[in-house]
């Protein structure tokens, strides 16, 4: 009798477990705005994208082994999908979905139909190398108006007059599917600046090739294009004419009988699959509603640039960054006020009256007497460098005393602001924020834009030549830039929207480039094909990140205990006694993805049931 009170009671302690278990799988791993994730959906996510993970690197593979990419692109291209398998990738992707769902009732987007789970599926599976383009892109060698070279055949010389026939010729060529090898070195026979290659393009726009600076409007014509079409010819700031021939595309039929095959044996579950799936069509609608909006008018910025070079990499110094310019009051000591270029009448030269009326004066007027101050002050002792006045560089909050530091950088103060006076060795002091840039910088892009900042007439042609000759084209014209293409916190899109047109912006990163702008013009209008193929490949990107920046998104630390560590062994007990089968509880059955981790079985105690989180 005894014995069997011990197996009901400890049966019970199995049952407690699984109802304790239960109730746990519903406990929130994340909120969205109030709005809870559940474990179970998070179990679910997991081994949804582990399945597509899998599918996706074997039409990588297949890619690969059809020599359409090469074995380094499908390397990168396995390393940024296995990045989709991990638990924190799983929770982001039903954050977005959440976020998403919220967004579209907000804007009036309707939600689409249940679609096909599968198809969505099948379609992801292929998506890394689901379009193809042949991409043949040629220009005048830099600072050439002609080709030395003798031309190839009946191939134009370059030259600024043959850009039309060389033009018609690509396409001559294309449409007889000429290898784009042969095209290529045609091309540079003629004395042409080109490259080109068939390569794989992803259904965000994005080639396998990342070297590869595939024209927006030709990747987005590619993935809206049939196979055997030409698209293009667009031409760039640089001058550059760009085409391409759609390519035949990974069959969706052998994706979709070898992704049902795998989701069977997985035993995949179908729900979590169309919750998936669902999130695919509605980001689908929410991005079509955008575009046909942006469609009928956006504000357009059009600029000139002054490229420094390429953007510094990740071993530079981190920002956020400050550029300041100084000056010594003291040095103003004997200056007559009627002296001083543009100085108002009755100017006190005194630190603090000298402050409150640069502060009340606006920001061009501001840096105008700022700038005629600072000679001034330079002129009294010349011999005298260690107080002089003027730009002084770059610097982050940590390298600035705590006092302008902090000053610098309070959340008040921005590009053209005046802080102080502050107390220095060299006495009281005033402090002109030149530019504001939150990125990394290196040394020599520092020395660079300090030397920019420093010339009160700067000439983009000639510090570009300077600095980056290869993109001179852009200092006398950037093209338009529409507003939805940067989100709301890139620098980029305060460069271009909120300054001042004709004054030299704050530093930005576009296009892997590090520079400043001069905005030349503003409107609202329809944009150009090109604005708009930039929209249609990163406008809903833009406008998610801003919307994700407001939202009140919350974590759990702990989302999923079972695939934590145990914090320390189960202790050994001899002789467990042997209990009622009772039903399994793991997590779920997902497939193995050549080069990542298999998944981490629950933990169990000394009597074989599954340990509590």
């Amino acid at each position: 009798m005894d014995g069997v009170i011990l197996v009901v009671g400890l049966g019970s302690i199995g049952g407690a477990y699984l109802l304790d278990r239960s109730n746990q799988d519903w406990t929130s791993v994340a909120s969205v705005n109030g709005h809870d994730i559940s474990r179970e959906t998070l179990r679910g996510r997991m081994a949804v994208l582990s399945l597509l993970a899998q599918e996706r690197s074997r039409y990588i593979g297949d890619a690969y082994a059809s020599s359409d990419i090469t074995a380094d692109q499908a390397t990168a291209l396995r390393t940024q999908v296995a990045a989709t398998t991990t638990l924190e990738a799983a929770r982001e992707s039903l954050i977005v979905d959440e976020l998403l769902r919220e967004l579209a009732v907000r804007d009036g987007v309707a939600t689409p139909p249940t679609p096909d789970a599968m198809a969505e599926g099948t379609t992801q599976a292929i998506s890394d190398v689901g379009h193809r383009v042949r991409y043949v892109r040629f220009g005048l060698p830099t600072g050439s108006t002609a080709g030395s070279a003798t031309p190839t055949g009946s191939w134009p010389a370059a030259s600024a007059t043959d850009v039309d026939a060389a033009t018609a010729r690509v396409r001559t060529e294309l449409a007889a599917d000429t290898p784009v090898t042969t095209i290529v070195a045609d091309l540079h026979d003629a004395g042409w600046q080109v490259v080109g290659e068939d390569v794989a393009v992803s259904a965000d726009g994005v080639p396998a090739d990342a070297s590869l600076d595939l024209d927006p409007a030709i990747a987005a014509a590619t993935i809206d294009g049939q196979p055997g079409a030409i698209v293009g010819p667009t031409s760039d700031a640089y001058g550059r004419v760009a085409m391409g021939k759609v390519l035949n595309a990974p069959s969706e039929i052998v994706a979709s009988q070898q992704l049902s095959v795998d989701a069977y044996t997985a035993k995949l579950d179908t729900t979590a699959l169309q919750q998936w799936a669902n999130g695919v069509a509605l980001k689908a609608a929410v991005t079509a509603h955008l575009i046909a909006g942006w469609a009928k008018g956006v504000t357009l910025a059009h600029f000139r640039e002054l490229v420094v070079g390429a953007a510094p990499d990740s071993s530079a110094s981190a920002g956020p960054w400050v550029e300041l310019s100084g000056l010594a009051v003291d040095r103003l000591s004997g200056v007559s006020p009627s002296s001083i270029a543009g100085a108002p009448t009755n100017l006190n030269l005194g630190a603090d009256s000298l402050a409150k009326t640069l502060k009340s004066a606006s920001a061009t007027d501001r840096a105008t007497l700022f700038r005629a101050l600072v000679a001034a002050a330079n002129k009294t002792s010349a011999s005298d460098t260690t107080t002089a006045s003027g730009e002084i560089g770059f610097y982050t909050k940590d390298s600035l005393s705590p006092d302008i530091g902090n000053a610098a950088f309070a959340d008040t103060v921005h590009t053209g602001a005046l802080i102080g006076p502050i107390s220095t060795s060299a006495g009281p002091q005033l402090f002109l924020v030149e530019s504001r840039y939150s990125g990394t910088l290196d040394q020599r892009a520092q020395v660079a834009l300090q030397q920019v900042r420093s010339d009160s007439a700067p000439n983009l042609a000639t510090y570009t030549a300077q600095f980056s000759p290869a993109d001179v084209a852009l200092a006398t014209d950037a093209g338009w830039r529409a507003e939805p293409e940067f989100g709301s916190t890139e620098s980029v899109r305060a460069a271009l929207f909120d300054t001042a047109i004709g004054v030299l912006s704050d530093p930005f990163v576009l296009d892997g480039k590090l520079a400043v702008a001069v905005v030349t013009e503003r409107r609202t209008a329809v944009p150009d094909t090109r604005s708009l193929a930039r929209l249609t490949l990163d406008g809903y990107d833009a406008w998610f990140a801003a919307e994700y920046a407001k939202a009140k998104i919350t974590e759990s630390d702990h989302p999923l205990p079972e695939l934590e560590p145990s914090a320390s062994p189960s202790p050994v007990v001899s002789a467990p006694p042997v209990l009622p089968s009772a039903p399994v509880l793991d997590t779920p059955n997902v497939p193995v993805i050549p080069g990542q981790p298999a998944a981490t079985s629950v933990p169990t105690d000394a009597f074989g049931l599954p340990t509590g989180p």
